[in-house]
């Protein structure tokens, strides 16, 4: 499908929509990085010639700026609501890398996960389960509302399926991190890009604000249910030692492999149906560029006072992700 625009001399003017390709090539403008121009022949009125444009080296990490230097400093201004637990919800195009895994023949929300390459997301060990058939798998991508057709979206059969193999092996969801590789790659444009990796050597201190995103519930009732569009919230990463102690007393483990993040009045949290997505944080001083810190692993209820979000740690499955998609991308 083509745009609405014409690029003229560096600037877009206004022309009819049109059909058939006839031709791709590179195109340059600037300092401007690499397009593919796809001229349609097939217009309806022959003086309006249109493009459509899909970059091909895209950063990583970036949304739309509006920001905020604020107590949640990189973030929106926005009216506080009760979404994903204590946060607010998204705007279209606001989180471009989040995606939605579907299961089965109908296509059920199931986890999310995060865009990390053009052919591969990052989730939990834990939404995989024993479900490593590709073939019960949809990866939605470039969405903001779950059951809204979106023109920006595009939606992604799953070619392999790669679980930590470690997970749950001696400690309760450790390791729980895994990787879909996409049927094919996607086309990045400014609502469908992927979040940056953190280096191996990232270390999220206490007090780090991160934002965790997802169509999780609001809060952990039965009655409940999943969450129409993208909610968003705000929570502090904790001092590993401090949450084990606030865990001590129910028999579980926050290992170097995960990290929590919460309030100790609570408040604020992920939720069921957020599994899976991505605790997104800023590196020092740049509030531009996201990165996954954490993905949501497990958590006791949702949002209650010393019972924190609890996150596989990115950093430390750095060079693990890079292992895996390098060894799985050339075939």
């Amino acid at each position: 499908v083509a745009n609405y625009s014409r690029l003229l001399q560096g600037k877009d003017i206004q022309s009819p929509p049109v059909y058939d390709t006839t031709a791709i090539w590179r195109f340059n403008q600037h300092k401007r990085p690499k397009n593919l121009i796809l001229e349609f022949g097939s217009c309806p009125e022959k003086n309006y010639p249109t493009v459509q444009l899909s970059c091909t080296n895209y950063v990583c990490g970036r949304v739309r700026k509006t920001y905020d230097a604020g107590e949640n400093s990189g973030r929106r201004r926005k009216q506080k609501q009760n979404r994903i637990v204590g946060g607010v919800p998204s705007k279209p195009g606001d989180w471009p890398f989040l995606a939605a895994l579907l299961g089965g023949p109908e296509e059920v929300f199931y986890c999310a996960g995060v865009l990390i390459a053009d052919q591969w997301v990052l989730t939990a060990s834990h939404c995989v389960g024993n479900h490593s058939d590709v073939n019960g798998w949809t990866i939605q991508l470039g969405i903001t509302r779950r059951h809204a057709h979106s023109f920006y979206g595009q939606k992604m059969k799953v070619k392999r399926v790669v679980p930590h193999p470690l997970y749950n092996i001696g400690v309760a969801h450790d390791n729980d991190i895994a990787l879909f590789q996409l049927s094919s790659r996607v086309t990045f444009h400014e609502h469908l890009s992927p979040v940056c990796l953190p280096p191996a050597n990232k270390e999220l201190k206490p007090g780090t604000k991160c934002t965790v995103i997802g169509w999780g519930k609001k809060e952990d009732t039965g009655l409940s249910e999943y969450e129409p569009e993208i909610n968003e919230v705000v929570v502090p990463v904790l001092n590993r030692d401090l949450c084990n102690s606030w865990l001590e007393n129910r028999d579980l483990n926050v290992t170097e492999g995960m990290i929590c993040a919460g309030y100790k009045e609570g408040g604020k949290d992920a939720c069921q149906g957020d599994s899976g997505g991505p605790l997104l944080c800023h590196e020092n001083g740049d509030t531009e560029t996201w990165f996954v810190g954490g993905i949501v692993s497990w958590g006791i209820k949702c949002a209650h006072p010393h019972l924190p979000g609890v996150y596989a740690y990115v950093p430390k499955y750095k060079k693990w992700i890079e292992q895996q998609i390098a060894k799985y991308s050339g075939d």
